[in-house]
């Protein structure tokens, strides 16, 4: 049964949309995404996004399991598991979104080895925390608003680093990046379609959400450029040291 989409719902997709779509502007005018898109990267920060990148996508199932187990209302979690059973493959291993990746580091000539030993900085720490601590809010409202920043932002990344990568590889051929840009934008449609079927008390929580979405992908952006190379902890005051 599809939800009843009343006025006030279509002003809070209108009002989702619009937050969205001022989250994704101001992560276009990060200096990574600006730098990448003209091609101004040196191929260890090219690189580098690679292997942070990684470091989420080996995660993102378990975020998704998460948020799936906790939703309450029916059609927002077969929405969430959709999402779910697309980064699995949809039942074919091989075509998991994590195997793609995998696929993409050796089409690189990146071994495996420098994925496993790479060392996670503060920013991924901090992105992955805000992913998972998102995904075990009790308001599905939080975790939909989350995901739209998250999902929608991937052909903001992926388009630049593409673009990054062709100074350095430029007879690379991967579909990596345009399959998983068209699945993430039915997955954005999907999602905007989830906030039709939350009830409208649930619009802060959302807007609230899509905050937390678009903090968790700048940070990761500010690790891959560098932001945290100068202290890998996060320092704690001792007022009697």
């Amino acid at each position: 049964m599809s939800p009843v989409v009343t006025d006030g719902k279509i002003l809070l997709r209108s009002k989702a949309a619009q937050t969205v779509a001022d989250s994704l502007q101001r992560i276009r005018q990060h200096p990574f995404i600006l730098k990448a898109n003209a091609q101004m990267l040196t191929q260890e920060q090219a690189e580098r996004w690679i292997l942070c990148a990684g470091r989420e996508s080996r995660s993102f199932p378990q975020i998704l399991e998460n948020m799936v187990a906790r939703c309450s209302n029916e059609q927002v979690k077969s929405i969430l598991a959709k999402n779910l059973a697309d980064e699995y493959g949809s039942g074919n291993p091989e075509e998991a979104h994590f195997k793609h990746y995998l696929q993409l580091l050796d089409e690189l000539h990146i071994p495996r080895e420098t994925f496993d030993r790479y060392k996670e900085g503060v920013g991924i720490r901090l992105a992955l925390s805000v992913a998972y601590n998102t995904s075990i809010q009790e308001n599905e409202a939080v975790a939909i608003g989350y995901m739209l920043v998250n999902e929608d932002m991937t052909q903001i990344t992926y388009s630049a680093i593409q673009k990054a990568l062709q100074r350095y590889y430029p007879l690379l051929k991967t579909p990596f990046f345009a399959l998983h840009v068209d699945i993430d934008a039915e997955h954005v449609e999907d999602l905007y379609g989830a906030i039709d079927a939350l009830d409208l008390t649930q619009a802060d929580a959302l807007l609230f959400g899509i905050g937390l979405g678009e903090r968790g992908m700048a940070v990761l952006l500010d690790e891959v450029y560098g932001v945290f190379d100068y202290c890998d902890v996060i320092p704690v005051y001792d007022p009697v040291g």
